[in-house]
């Protein structure tokens, strides 16, 4: 059973994807907060496998993140407000 950090992640990666996938269209009095927001989370990229990857030998994904549950659950917080306000903005134009 996955723990409540592990949950939280998994959230990040989902609202991090739809804002990946809007990034253009993310105004840029919001870019700041997008860059701000997306530096805190790159460690739970999941393309840093391929970073440190060797042929031949078994990858364990480690995770550099050393906030609370309360820290990551903050940060999914604000990156759904980001989406939230992304959306807002998509919608008007």
């Amino acid at each position: 059973m996955p723990s409540d950090a592990q949950l939280l992640i998994g959230k990040v990666l989902q609202i991090k994807d739809k804002l990946n996938a809007k990034r253009h269209a993310i105004p840029s009095d919001l870019q700041k907060e997008w860059d701000a927001l997306n530096g805190q989370t790159a460690c739970f990229e999941s393309d840093a496998l391929f970073n440190s990857a060797v042929k031949g030998q078994k990858m364990n994904k480690q995770i550099d993140y050393t906030g609370s549950v309360e820290e990551l659950s903050q940060l999914v917080s604000k990156l759904k407000k980001l989406n939230k306000k992304v959306t807002i903005t998509q919608v008007r134009h």
